[in-house]
């Protein structure tokens, strides 16, 4: 191999210079330029920076010192290092326009820093922090080259983390800012086709298969748009104290339905696993999201092992970004299909990202699983098994007290002709909630914006509810609440949003709220549970 492919081998090289030759006896004290216990050598042997000095006369560069501090390093020993060519520390990952640049001011006899991978002897990786300086003696003849190192591992994760971080920002402000509109639109499409369900008749089929139709292509827009902002982390999370274990036992019968009859599903959920806080809805969905991604590993065959287990983790053994030291609940599903390829593990919570085919996936399911379990302060991990397939792992934080028992479903019945004052700034979904208000058999009022809103309250009108959007021009429907709360306290409020930020979230907590886009079932439900109070049935 030529001095100009050197660079190409496959091991590290610091120093790139001749065809490697066998290693030379490791040369004495008196050509570094004084004995061995000189002061300089004794400083540079005992400092915890990493040294070397390599001899350009000698066939392929080799090294003639190392220090302490670089054999700890490297985990290598003395006797490992000195007669080899740097070129051993390098690896599969190692930047090879990197060490080019290396070899090319070894051979100009220039100075060069540059951060570079290497590899240990136990085959981890580190980045190391590369300064290389040619040594000349007073006539200005080339005696050696001198290279100082340092571990900067630490700073190029975080580096990293930060990117990743900012990365994940400008995504969830993009969607943050398309939600709104995309709900609003969605609102209209689903309640116009609840609308037409009761109106066109049970023996019109085609009519029928029509509106089915376009009702499941709206809801599955919906889902798209609330696994966008589960990924962004602006969604309402309506969390509670519950524990996995029954979630995933009262889960059965879906998680069954959605893996298929050709995979088998095992269970090995921990005794007395402790208690998180969750929203249980989110928690399902970022489950069958794990689920479907095992069953497209596996191309419909083979096992699913779905485990629960208490952990604390350490400081220094944290699986996942974002997490802290501490107790955890940890979920995992576990495939036997062929794994996450190299390329494709360090991306495969990025939006968008997908291993599978054009049209078989959005990209969103695994980003929208990262986004809830960052919102819940807890993360999420993913490993290649040894004896193949992956491993995803669920870390909730431990929660204590006592789970909360599941609410039983109630009766939805149609209103008795109470007035309802809606607020909304967008004219369809105006015309859409008032038409189906009026479908439930309630009286509307509507205005344009919270300030019509105010003027028809202050001036005398009664209402039984006010229903309002969040986000408006001028004063927010959370602001509109509160001043509604203070002059008319036994007013109910009814909120409603495509999506809000995370301040007009944390305000609205004290109010009921109806994501966008929202059933007509659902409308109903939420409304007589206002109008019959705390305690009453609807």
């Amino acid at each position: 191999m030529s001095d100009q492919d050197s660079d190409k081998l496959p091991g590290g090289m610091l120093f790139p210079g001749l065809p490697k030759a066998p290693q030379p006896d490791p040369v004495n004290a008196s050509q570094l330029g004084g004995a061995r216990h000189d002061i300089f050598f004794a400083a540079v042997q005992t400092t915890r920076m990493p040294m070397i000095v390599t001899d350009p006369h000698q066939p392929d560069n080799p090294i003639v010192f190392s220090n302490r501090a670089f054999e700890k390093m490297t985990g290598y020993s003395s006797d490992e290092i000195v007669g080899r060519n740097c070129r051993f520390l390098q690896g599969p990952e190692t930047d090879r326009a990197a060490v080019r640049q290396v070899r090319e001011a070894i051979e100009r006899r220039e100075e060069i820093a540059v951060e570079i991978l290497n590899y240990r002897k136990n085959g981890s990786t580190f980045w190391n922090a590369l300064f290389v300086s040619p040594v000349f003696d007073d006539a200005g003849e080339l005696l050696f080259f001198f290279a100082s190192q340092l571990d900067i591992s630490r700073r190029k994760e975080a580096e990293e983390a930060l990117h990743q971080a900012q990365k994940m920002e400008a995504v969830g402000k993009l969607t943050g800012g398309i939600a709104h509109d995309f709900n609003n639109l969605l609102q209209v499409v689903l309640g116009y086709v609840d609308l037409l369900e009761g109106r066109v008749d049970e023996n019109d089929r085609a009519a029928r298969r029509a509106i089915e139709a376009i009702g499941m292509a709206a809801s599955r827009g919906a889902t798209l748009t609330q696994q966008l902002l589960a990924f962004a982390r602006k969604q309402e999370l309506r969390e509670r104290l519950l524990n996995l274990n029954t979630l995933l036992m009262d889960f059965g019968p879906v998680i069954e339905r959605n893996l298929g009859d050709g995979i088998q599903v095992r269970r090995q959920l921990a005794d007395n696993l402790w208690n998180s806080r969750i929203d249980p809805i989110q928690a399902e969905m970022a489950l069958l999201n794990l689920l479907s991604n095992a069953r497209d590993a596996m191309e419909g065959r083979g096992t699913v092992t779905i485990a629960t287990e208490n952990l604390v983790l350490a400081a220094d053994a944290l699986p996942a970004p974002g997490l802290e030291p501490g107790e955890y609940v940890a979920l995992s599903v576990t495939d036997t299909g062929r794994g996450v390829d190299d390329d494709s593990i360090h991306r495969i919570f990025d939006p968008f990202f997908s291993t599978k085919g054009v049209g078989e996936g959005s990209g969103l399911g695994l980003s929208m699983v990262y986004g809830f379990m960052r919102q819940s302060g807890g993360g999420v991990a993913v490993e290649n098994l040894p004896s193949g397939g992956a491993r995803f792992t669920l870390y909730f934080v431990r929660a204590r007290g006592m789970a909360e028992p599941n609410t039983a479903s109630v009766q939805r019945t149609q209103g008795g002709g109470e007035a309802i004052l809606m607020v909304e700034d967008q004219p369809q979904v105006a015309e859409l909630g008032q038409a189906m208000l009026e479908d439930l058999g309630y009286s509307v009022v509507h205005a344009l914006n919270a300030v019509q809103a105010l003027e028809r309250l202050r001036g005398g009108e009664q209402f039984s509810l006010l229903f309002t959007d969040i986000v408006m021009p001028g004063m927010s429907g959370v602001a509109l609440a509160q001043t509604v709360r203070r002059e008319f306290p036994n007013l109910p409020v009814l909120l409603t949003t495509g999506y809000s930020d995370r301040a007009l979230d944390e305000d609205s907590r004290v109010f009921e709220v109806v994501r966008k886009p929202y059933r007509r079932a659902e409308l109903s439900h939420r409304i007589k549970q206002l109008l019959e109070g705390p305690n009453g049935i609807a």
